[in-house]
């Protein structure tokens, strides 16, 4: 009977163990769901050399707590920026980013994580993480930064029959295209284009067309896949007509950004040209 006895006993223990591993589990599942990823969305950016911008990064912010914020650069050592109990921590900045990376203090309790960069550089470039802990939980998002050289184009006519296109800064070197009234192929002309190369390893862009017929939109393309400037003209017996535009690629489908500022461009033209 004693024997009976001790097995019933360690079968009741283990059964009770086995409940209070159960019991655990279940209170620690319910611990942890209380900490919810945070929504964290990150914006692709195209950023212009020498200049500043903005990587947008925006989050659910705890309106009650303090929100800590980390920007990472994917592939280098140390922050890019770090936010924590109130407080700017650069101790373990990366030398790149000193006095030149920044938060929008104020924001951040609006779920305002956006990081400013001053003073852009081609190294900037990258894949970047904006990292957000706060009571709700934790939640990250990665973007990608793309940094190139762009400016607006110029229209001029150097002759009666001489379409000319300049623009400056450019990086990398631009594709250059002539297209005639809405996209039909130019016959009967001649276009030279020239690169000269400029400081930090950009490079300007000179484009003309020779043979240009009056009362025939002409349109210059300057672009790459950062951005576009597209130069639309038209020689009438009034004068040069011009208009001019430049787009930076901030979305998914640049192809269709292209189209849609051309034929925004050919229509402010031809308007242009019925007040006559």
């Amino acid at each position: 009977m004693a024997g009976i006895g001790k097995v019933i006993f360690r079968i009741m223990i283990a059964i009770i163990v086995i409940l209070v591993l159960l019991i655990a589990l279940i209170i620690g599942i319910g611990i942890a769901g209380s900490k919810i990823t945070i929504a964290v969305t990150g914006v692709y950016t195209v950023g212009r050399i020498s200049n500043d911008v903005i990587l947008g990064c925006t989050f659910i912010p705890d309106t009650t707590q303090t929100n800590n914020i980390q920007w990472e650069k994917v592939g280098t050592s140390g922050v890019v920026y770090k936010y924590e109990n109130g407080k700017s921590l650069l101790n373990d900045q990366n030398a790149a980013f000193k006095g030149r990376a920044s938060l929008f203090l104020g924001e951040i309790i609006n779920g305002n994580a956006s990081l400013k960069l001053t003073q852009v550089k081609l190294s900037d470039a990258g894949t970047y993480r904006c990292i957000i802990t706060n009571s709700k939980g934790t939640g990250d998002d990665t973007l990608t930064f793309k940094v190139g050289g762009y400016t607006s184009v110029s229209v001029s006519s150097p002759s009666n029959d001489t379409l000319r296109c300049s623009s400056s800064y450019w990086y990398p070197k631009p594709n250059v295209t002539w297209v005639r009234d809405s996209g039909a192929n130019i016959t009967n002309v001649t276009i030279k284009t020239s690169f000269p190369p400029a400081l930090n390893n950009l490079t300007d862009v000179t484009t003309e067309l020779s043979g240009a017929q009056l009362d025939v939109q002409y349109s210059c393309l300057i672009h790459t896949e950062l951005a576009q400037a597209v130069g639309v003209s038209m020689l009438t017996e009034f004068g040069l007509q011009t208009t001019s535009e430049l787009t930076v690629f901030n979305c998914t489908d640049p192809l269709a950004a292209t189209y849609l500022s051309v034929w925004a461009l050919l229509l402010c033209l031809l308007l242009g040209s019925t007040h006559h």
